[in-house]
């Protein structure tokens, strides 16, 4: 949430309970008016400018690489890492209190390990494949997340194991899964505490972490099982299957919703993201992709469809995420001999409005997942060898000079006219 936003919310609290006056609350808010505060929006521009030209950049030099002696080879794979490990060092020592400097230096240095080994490989020509790659480099994430309590990194680290759990042993995955552990519990009894302080009860937040935690590791742990089961039962391909899996899980907590308005399958709906989020996924990964679930897939997600909308009918006030999810997984089921082509288009337009709708709303998970898919398109793109590299390095530099003079339109326009 935003910082002035939180502040209105609390000192409002605070009123109520007595702890500061009516007149004291109106001369704090005064010392922080909410024009100081930036657009989430216009964060997000920066951001993914910047990611944009600096992939663009390394694309275009890419191109001579191979003209590039092995030591200057060497030298470019590790400075990454050696600035990374700098900028840790310097935050460990002076920027430790700061949040943002706490993850942004972990993801970096998560980040700087994927390039390095990447690069690397590269130059002594390694054989390798991607889940390994992933694997090795999600490993190296840890020392970051548990150094400085990092969310974003462990994020990286959590998407890594999913996207490696399906190829590695059953034992493995929840072996691995077991890592993190630590650093879930501390961040449980930090929340823990800080509800026994503002509301007297500590069971909101860690029932809540410890839920969400489940259900990735349940996500390991049965997700092939689920999509193994339902395609031979029903003639339909792995992608379908997710889908559909993802449908009825949104239709189930629909159902729960209906039933009494106090009731959330909180469970039921973060399964479903995750599984239509991960099918969408592998599906934009290759754009000339194909999958044939049949007529099965397709009568089957427009029997979900009709009772979902029968559902929503009567309480449709606009479009939630939920709804927006779970138009996206129809309309790969129903555009499946194109899937790959549909999944890019699909990501990108999800990514946009949850981006707006997470930065209107001040919703920071909205805005965060869709920040994640346009990353995520971006960083398949970056690796898609069907196009030149040089003609993806033009393409970066062309979109992130576009978002950033997106940003510098929208900042000037909001400050209004130079006195």
């Amino acid at each position: 949430m935003n910082n002035i936003e939180w502040l209105k919310k609390e000192s409002a609290v605070w009123v109520e309970e007595g702890v500061i006056t009516p007149e004291q609350q109106q001369q704090i808010q005064l010392r922080y008016p909410a024009g100081k505060t930036g657009s989430p929006l216009l964060l997000f521009f920066a951001i993914i400018g910047s990611l944009l030209i600096g992939g663009g950049i390394i694309l275009v030099f890419a191109t001579n690489w191979w003209k590039l002696p092995v030591a200057l080879k060497l030298v470019i794979a590790l400075l990454p890492l050696l600035a990374a490990q700098g900028l840790c060092l310097y935050v460990y020592r002076k920027q430790l209190s700061s949040l943002a400097f706490r993850e942004g230096g972990a993801v970096f240095l998560a980040l700087a390990f994927f390039a390095a080994v990447a690069l690397i490989g590269q130059v002594f020509h390694t054989p390798s494949d991607l889940e390994s790659y992933i694997l090795t480099c999600i490993l190296f994430a840890l020392p970051g997340i548990y150094l400085f309590r990092a969310k974003a990194a462990m994020a990286i680290y959590v998407i890594g194991l999913l996207f490696t759990g399906w190829s590695l042993p059953q034992w493995v995955a929840p072996a691995l899964a077991v890592l993190p552990l630590p650093f879930f519990y501390w961040e449980i009894r930090a929340a823990s505490r800080q509800d026994s302080i503002r509301q007297g009860s500590a069971r909101g937040p860690a029932a809540t972490g410890v839920q969400n935690y489940l259900l990735l590791l349940l996500s390991f742990l049965i997700g092939r099982a689920i999509i193994q089961i339902a395609s031979e039962t029903l003639n339909m391909e792995a992608l379908e299957t997710a889908l559909a899996c993802g449908l009825i899980l949104l239709l189930l907590d629909a159902v729960f919703r209906k039933i009494s308005s106090e009731y959330f399958f909180t469970a039921a709906k973060l399964l479903a993201f995750l599984g239509i989020t991960g099918a969408a996924l592998i599906a934009a990964f290759d754009f000339s992709y194909r999958s044939d679930g049949g007529l099965m897939a397709a009568a089957l997600a427009a029997l979900i469809t009709a009772a979902y909308a029968g559902l929503r009918y009567n309480r449709f006030s606009g479009p939630s995420a939920a709804d927006l999810l779970f138009g996206a997984a129809v309309l790969l089921i129903l555009l499946a001999g194109n899937a790959g082509a549909a999944a890019n288009l699909i990501m990108a337009v999800l990514g946009v409005l949850f981006i707006v709708w997470g930065s209107r709303t001040l919703k920071l998970n909205h805005l965060n997942y869709g920040m994640f898919l346009i990353v995520a398109l971006i960083a398949m793109r970056f690796f898609d060898s069907s196009i030149s590299l040089l003609g993806r390095g033009i393409v970066f530099i062309l979109l992130g000079a576009a978002f950033l003079g997106i940003n510098l339109y929208i900042s000037r326009k909001k400050r209004g006219p130079a006195k």
